[in-house]
């Protein structure tokens, strides 16, 4: 199996008041391996059993379940989304579903929804917080991991939302969703969309929560060698997601293997090149004079990491319900863009292909005058070429 180790990068799973505060019961930096499932094309963290440890202590800890949680400032961006998609998906494909369940419930943010509209739903999750928000929605939430033996009900649709890419065995995670539906019955999950950090060997995309990096084509045969009928794989319509509609099929369907590892060592020849230009950028901000800025800070952390820095820099994020919080192990709180607008840095790195350009031109709205250099991810190309000018040279946006 190709591999492409990393060294010891941030191991985000919650954030603080103040740095490490309560200490942190899993280390702050953990060794990261990427490696090359041939048969279906995917990316995966080379699986260890010393980080499946540090996972399940987190998994059951009340942190970190995610955007679809009532109140963060992002679930009714991505929630309404996703939402649109299971409403089209029934209405397209089984328009008699009447009971939904959902793996990994999170905040209860979908199933609160879907049993306003009149489903029956239940869920499997072990968060004390998914235990806690079944008891407030009166939803029916099982308190251990899927799969497990019983712990759904029999379902015309199975969702869940930001899961796939953390179990350790993708394929047969799908296929364990067959004996929980009922004949003609659906899956209607979320994935973080992978492609354009695949295609750019850009591994700003990595946390150890996440096991497996989907684009598109991985996505497909995963779903295909679960023994399901893949009817749709779209593009979210908000952020940086691919949703996935399937059937359980009336007979079981043969799948084939792929072959060849192409695929992984183009990443590798692209990923060797953008961390030469993002390192000298970092290097540049860090210079006596200069100040360097992280927008979207934890996409900037395994760049970061990887060079050993924690702190000298300042984070950025548009998320209220991050600020002045710290990641473990970095020395940084984030900050928010009327921050970054009252003190402005030399050198920002936006580090978001889904968000970048909107982050980009509500900085020119808000900073004037001010010689920042600005490098965003999707500035750097497959031909090693980097498109980076000086705010204030830019009239009307960026």
């Amino acid at each position: 199996m190709p591999r492409l180790p990393l060294g010891k990068l941030a191991f985000y799973w919650r954030m603080s008041a103040e740095p490490n505060i309560p200490p942190n019961p899993v280390p702050d930096c953990v060794e990261f391996e990427l490696s090359f499932l041939t048969e279906y094309q995917l990316l995966i963290q080379t699986r260890n059993a010393q980080t499946w440890e540090y996972l399940e202590t987190i998994y059951r800890k009340d942190s970190n379940v995610g955007y679809l949680q009532e109140g963060h400032a992002l679930a009714e961006g991505y929630g309404g989304d996703f939402l649109a998609c299971i409403e089209s998906a029934v209405a397209k494909h089984h328009p008699k579903a009447r009971r939904i369940s959902e793996v990994g419930a999170g905040g209860g943010y979908l199933l609160r929804t879907l049993k306003e509209k009149g489903y029956d739903v239940a869920a499997v999750d072990p968060s004390p917080l998914a235990i806690e928000k079944g008891k407030e929605f009166g939803i029916e939430v099982v308190p251990a991991f899927y799969p497990s033996p019983g712990a759904l009900p029999k379902s015309d649709l199975i969702l869940h939302y930001d899961v796939l890419e953390h179990v350790p065995d993708p394929a047969g995670f799908i296929r364990q969703h067959a004996g929980d539906l009922n004949p003609g019955g659906l899956i209607v999950f979320a994935v973080p969309d992978c492609s354009p950090y695949i295609a750019f060997g850009d591994v700003s995309m990595i946390l150890h929560e996440h096991l497996n990096y989907f684009d598109e084509e991985s996505l497909h045969h995963v779903v295909e060698a679960g023994g399901f009928d893949v009817l749709e794989i779209r593009k979210g319509g908000y952020g940086g997601v691919l949703y996935c509609i399937a059937r359980v099929p009336g007979t079981r369907q043969s799948w084939s293997a792929q072959r060849g590892t192409a695929k992984f060592e183009a990443f590798v020849s692209r990923f060797q090149r953008l961390r030469r230009q993002v390192d000298q950028f970092i290097t540049e901000g860090l210079l006596p004079g200069n100040t360097l800025g992280c927008y979207v800070p934890l996409r900037a952390a395994p760049y970061l990491s990887m060079r050993g820095l924690m702190g000298g820099f300042r984070f950025f994020d548009d998320n209220p319900g991050i600020h002045g919080r710290f990641f473990d192990g970095f020395e940084v709180a984030v900050e928010s863009l009327d921050d970054l607008a009252a003190k402005p840095v030399s050198h920002l790195l936006i580090m978001s292909f889904a968000f970048g350009g909107a982050i980009r031109s509500r900085i020119a709205e808000r900073i004037q005058g001010h010689a920042i250099k600005i490098l965003a991810l999707a500035d750097l190309h497959p031909s090693g070429g980097v498109a980076m000018a000086p705010l204030s040279a830019r009239a009307g946006g960026v």
